[in-house]
């Protein structure tokens, strides 16, 4: 009721299904290649996001952290905002100040 464009959610739910079945599907060299600080953050009860494709994230990034959310889905930010803002603020904290992990 709520979407700006409700006769596309069969088109949206496709989509997310093909997305959720098929990546990520970057290489440990691809990622590893990646030069900026991370955080891969992920809810603890993430619908979309598989636990292993954020550890495979987190392991394949140089210096990346992984932060997980207790309590929350694939929509933290919405349901704790609060918690979600003080992961990233942590992260953006140390990464203003040099540190990494």
């Amino acid at each position: 009721m709520l979407s700006a464009t409700p006769g596309d959610f069969d088109q949206f739910v496709s989509a997310v299904g093909l997305m959720m079945r098929t990546q990520p599907n970057y290489t440990k060299e691809e990622l590893g290649a990646i030069e900026v600080p991370v955080a891969i953050v992920l809810g603890a009860h993430d619908e979309f996001i598989k636990r292993e494709h954020a550890d495979y994230l987190a392991d394949a990034i140089p210096d990346a952290g992984l932060v997980i959310l207790p309590g929350v889905t694939h929509f933290a930010p919405i349901q704790r905002p609060k918690q979600f803002n003080e992961a990233a603020l942590a992260f953006i904290a140390k990464v203003s100040t040099g540190r990494t992990n």
